[in-house]
């Protein structure tokens, strides 16, 4: 039984949740969402992150050599393309997706370009979210990869204050949202999570935290996944959550999943914390990893093990990761490679209880116009209006 009760919400208070009032519901299902791309044909100009250089034709004429072991129906794409992001979003609605975790690397200018995912959300992301009325919030990655805490606290600071008031913005138990990834011992501490959680809502007031926090070790009975007791003591983070398991702990399969799945929320309800735990696909590298790892999709198997483990568990959240991390391809995101490009988010509609019909591609405009021949082809062939 949930300690937490998890309702999202938008900020003036327009439930998006699925089940009718009074009734129970599933966990909340949300989705990483990444937006560090650029393409040539977008505001970015150049081809960023989706492989060295502008990726030529490695199959002509519209398949290009990318990295990842997928490839995108709509071809690489811009980030700052409001439309890219539209369909992004009514494809997740489709398949009962409750909202995004947006990736965010703040300001900082190691980015390429400088500040993009920072654009990308103020101009794109947060406005569209808003016209779609879908909720969004920021999964904040720097906290891992920045050396300067201060600058970590004063731009959470500066920015819940700036997009919590959003229409859009996601709201859970009345609390704006607000993600912190923490993979790695040794970035920030718990004496640092302390003193962030308690600037920040000195400033902004209550948050509601989800904070990566999840790590392994071996109990009597085997592996146990649970969350620091340094971590659990500190009383304004309400959630817990793990992303990154597909790399650390190397598991997929029900059998293996349910008793860690189940022994990491026991032990954080004992604490009077919630749970959010990772979904996956699949996952697989090869394409930029000296040492790769693959985790097989086994046509929606591997999806299905996850969901099942996460819902029988008694989790409160559940975070499909990912929406659209190409490089390490576990996305959902519809792929021209797969046979039905929209199988994994009918497999989530499906687990959501509702039927999927996709919503109509991008615009011609908004497209590698490498591949929007063959879009409008396929288009034409299932009868739906070219782009």
């Amino acid at each position: 039984m949930r300690t937490v009760p998890a309702c999202l919400c938008f900020a003036v208070s327009v439930c998006a949740c699925s089940a009718a009032a009074g009734e129970p519901r599933g966990p909340l299902v949300l989705a990483y969402y990444y937006t560090w791309y650029g393409a040539e044909h977008g505001a970015c100009g150049a081809f960023e992150h989706w492989g060295e250089g502008a990726p030529n034709l490695r199959f002509p004429p519209a398949i290009r050599d990318i990295s990842s072991s997928a490839y995108p129906l709509i071809g690489p794409y811009d980030s700052m393309e409001p439309e890219v992001v539209r369909w992004h979003m009514r494809l997740a609605k489709a398949a009962g997706i409750d909202g995004f975790l947006v990736d965010w690397w703040g300001p900082a200018d190691w980015q390429k370009p400088a500040g993009w995912t920072h654009d990308v959300f103020v101009k794109t992301v947060l406005p569209v979210a808003e016209q779609e009325r879908f909720p969004v919030a920021l999964f904040d990655e720097c906290p891992q990869f920045v050396d300067s805490f201060d600058s970590v606290r004063d731009w959470t600071v500066r920015y819940l204050r700036q997009f919590k008031d959003s229409p859009a913005w996601l709201h859970i138990d009345g609390k704006p949202a607000w993600g912190v990834y923490q993979l790695w011992e040794g970035k920030l501490s718990p004496e640092q999570g302390r003193e962030l959680v308690a600037a920040v809502e000195a400033e902004v007031g209550p948050v509601y935290w989800v904070v990566d926090r999840m790590r392994a070790r071996q109990g009597p009975g085997g592996l146990e996944l649970y969350t620091p007791d340094e971590w659990l003591a500190i009383p304004q983070i309400q959630c817990f959550s793990g992303y990154a398991m597909f790399s650390t702990w190397r598991m997929y399969r029900y059998e293996e999943l349910a008793p860690v799945y189940r022994g990491f929320v026991e032990r954080l309800h004992a604490a009077g914390k919630a749970a959010m735990l990772p979904v996956h696909p699949g996952h697989d590298n090869r394409r930029i990893a000296d040492e790769p790892w693959v985790m097989p999709r086994d046509d929606g198997a591997t999806l299905r093990a996850f969901w099942r483990a996460a819902v029988e568990a008694d989790c409160d959240l559940i975070g499909i990761t990912s929406f659209n991390e190409w490089p390490e391809t576990t996305v959902i995101e519809p792929a021209l490679t797969w046979p039905d490009p929209y199988r994994y988010l009918r497999i989530v509609a499906e687990l959501q209880g509702r039927g999927f019909e996709p919503p109509p591609l991008p615009p011609a405009a908004a497209v590698d116009p490498a591949i929007r021949e063959m879009l409008a082809a396929r288009s034409a062939e299932s009868g739906r209006a070219a782009p």
